[in-house]
């Protein structure tokens, strides 16, 4: 005698699957969405600093104090574009994607006011692994413009110009080092836990949010306001 399975049995069978499913299915999501953006953190910072190193030793390392005073374009055409792939410099926002010169907001939620592409102040370009980078030259010491005061920031956006153009979640924030040899490293390495704690929370800014996940070994700990 054949024995199978009655409808009703299938229904509570598929039912339990759609259950677990629901509630498994989130998880797996953000943990995979977590380690793709460390990956992706972790190798934007690995080209800069090859590109930097090898700028270092062929062209002589710009500081930022030393590129303070420089055309933006030409600081990338001589310190950048030889040592690294680029698909695009940046000379307007639309150029690489973005729908304003400020796309990006805090953690907050709050818009920033930083400029995506400032040709007389920072270097933006997109790179062939769907990067954008804006290193910072300068900004301006007073809002009329004139003279000019060093800034040591990068950004790098690692999904380009797609959504959300937060930071801490696809906006991250380096520096290059002080010193000559310091090489690109995470913004607020200097800065003590609780302060890197504060300021990566959904009340915060969000500019020490790499720096967070390089302490905590390149994972994303449990705190993160992701």
């Amino acid at each position: 005698m054949k024995h199978g399975f009655t409808l009703a049995e299938i229904l509570i069978t598929l039912g339990v699957i759609g259950v677990v499913s629901a509630l498994t299915l989130p998880t797996l999501i953000k943990n995979y969405q977590k380690k793709e953006t460390v990956a992706k953190l972790q190798k934007a910072i690995s080209v800069l600093n090859q590109a930097y190193r090898l700028s270092n030793d062929e062209a002589g390392e710009a500081l930022a104090t030393d590129s303070v005073n420089m055309d933006s374009q030409e600081y990338f055409e001589t310190y950048w574009a030889p040592y690294i792939k680029t698909l695009t410099y940046c000379k307007s926002y639309a150029t690489c994607g973005y729908s304003s010169y400020t796309p990006f907001k805090k953690l907050s939620g709050e818009q920033s006011g930083w400029y995506v592409v400032e040709p007389r102040l920072r270097s933006t370009f997109l790179t062939p692994e769907g990067f954008v980078y804006v290193i910072f030259l300068a900004t301006w010491k007073d809002t009329g413009g004139g003279e000019k005061k060093v800034q040591q920031q990068i950004f790098v956006d690692i999904n380009g110009a797609n959504k959300p153009n937060q930071y801490g979640k696809d906006v991250f924030w380096l520096t290059r080092g002080d010193n000559e040899g310091e090489g690109i490293q995470p913004y607020c390495h200097y800065k003590t836990d609780r302060e890197i704690q504060q300021n990566c929370s959904n009340s915060g800014e969000g500019s020490c949010c790499a720096e967070m996940i390089r302490r905590a070994s390149w994972t994303i700990p449990k705190n993160y306001p992701w």
